[in-house]
């Protein structure tokens, strides 16, 4: 049997900006071509509490049904208070505990009060949203992604109440989600936590994540680990191929880091090589894009590194930076369950063909990826030395004009590749 139309509920959308809205967005575009019809349940992005904005990809989803909902959640008001703006303090990335006594309660707060997350307001509307629909027409398949998790609670309720076949995404960990490890938590929100969790992996009928390792950590908490799946987040081919390399050599070798940047991030060992290898710092620049901690910045202005931050990227811009410099930096958080994180980001700096330098933790799924390029390498964050060697290799390369091959081929991560897999599961 062929499955042609699926109900898709995730909170993160266009004009949401950020990695975590690419995922559904483009498996909704591929599959609406493989000839399924989605139907999309999100927030209203007037009522969302996106820390990003990334209107250049609203017109990539106008032809994909979508219906909009209200929402309640205490983000814009976190936000309120902190900054006196409702958009500029929402957490990215973390739970916004690490700046000032406010921030370090309100991420006490929602740690142990906001279960699963300080989303689960949007849950009763996708409900009702989905109810309606639900009432009208007939669905093959209903698919919830998180974070934000609680809206795998929606897809208990409506798997149930209407007989449906159900696929669970999850696209970070839930009860293990590093920055939970940011503020004390009592037993019972953890043991809720995973309560919960157990519930919708073992209830869905499909599971889908985005890697090895994160397979492995949710497996072990499911009865029947067969109907678990790995779709790795992918990068657009299309709009990769279409942006053009600068014409010109850049006048100083340009490392770029794409998206957040905090305390529990390695840039610090970056920094460290950078400086005590043989480097000509006058001939570096570095760019940054995306949130990055103060401390970061300051050690690099202190040390009169060439630095340009952008507070944000929207799509091409970010890919045309990518391809357009000598190296891209890749810095997973390292804490928590460091052998998971395998980003939309890192997805993209392989398909790029530019040198990648990862730091991190070397047994992670990230590294094992970067890996499979001859010309990229992955290093502890304690081996400066080691990153000092690769950085200076790479910048003797640009400064005597030495082409290093790729030897990888990032096809089969290509977003209509890993949305032909998604296919193939909807159909089994």
């Amino acid at each position: 049997m062929k499955y042609n139309k699926v109900l898709i509920l995730t909170y993160y959308w266009p004009p949401s900006g950020g990695g975590g809205v690419q995922r559904w967005m483009y498996f909704a575009i591929y599959l609406s071509k493989m000839g399924i019809k989605p139907t999309v349940i999100t927030v209203d992005p007037q009522k969302a509490s996106y820390p990003l904005i990334d209107n250049s990809q609203i017109n990539m989803v106008e032809n994909i049904e979508t219906i909009y909902t209200n929402t309640f959640e205490p983000l814009k008001l976190y936000s309120l208070l902190k900054s006196g703006s409702k958009n500029k303090e929402i957490p990215y990335g973390s739970l916004g505990g690490s700046n000032g006594i406010f921030s370090k309660i309100m991420a006490f707060v929602r740690a142990n009060f906001f279960i699963p997350d300080a989303r689960k307001g949007w849950t009763k509307y996708a409900i009702n949203a989905s109810t309606k629909i639900l009432n009208k027409e007939k669905f093959d398949w209903i698919i919830t992604t998180g974070p934000p998790h609680s809206t795998h609670i929606a897809g208990i309720y409506l798997s149930k109440k209407y007989n449906l076949k159900w696929l669970a995404d999850f696209r970070d960990p839930w009860s293990e989600i590093y920055f939970l490890n940011e503020t004390y938590r009592f037993n019972f929100a953890k043991q809720k936590d995973l309560k919960l969790e157990k519930k919708v992996l073992n209830y869905a009928d499909i599971i889908t994540t985005v890697g090895p390792s994160m397979a492995k950590l949710l497996m072990k908490k499911m009865k029947n680990s067969e109907k678990l799946k790995v779709l790795y987040n992918g990068y657009d081919h299309e709009l990769l191929q279409s942006i053009e390399n600068n014409n010109h050599k850049n006048i100083k070798f340009t490392i770029t880091h794409l998206g957040l940047l905090g305390s529990t991030q390695r840039f610090d060992s970056f920094i460290n090589a950078l400086l005590c290898s043989k480097i000509d710092m006058s001939d570096i620049q570095i760019c940054l894009a995306g949130k990055v901690d103060t401390k970061f910045l300051n050690i690099l202005y202190e040390n009169k590194i060439n630095v340009t931050h952008h507070n944000f990227l929207e799509r091409k811009a970010a890919l045309t930076q990518m391809k357009n410099s000598e190296l891209l930096l890749l810095c997973p958080p390292m804490t928590g369950n460091t052998e998971l994180i395998i980003s939309t980001k890192t997805m993209e700096y392989l398909a790029c063909s530019v040198p990648v330098l990862g730091i991190g933790d070397t047994n992670s799924d990230a590294s094992k990826l970067v890996a499979q390029q001859s010309f990229s390498g992955f290093f502890n964050p304690d081996n400066i030395n080691q990153i000092a060697e690769f950085l200076y290799l790479k910048y003797s390369n640009f400064k005597n004009n030495n082409i290093e091959d790729n030897n990888f081929d990032a096809t089969e991560y290509s977003r209509y590749n890993v949305s032909k897999e998604l296919l193939k599961i909807l159909n089994s």
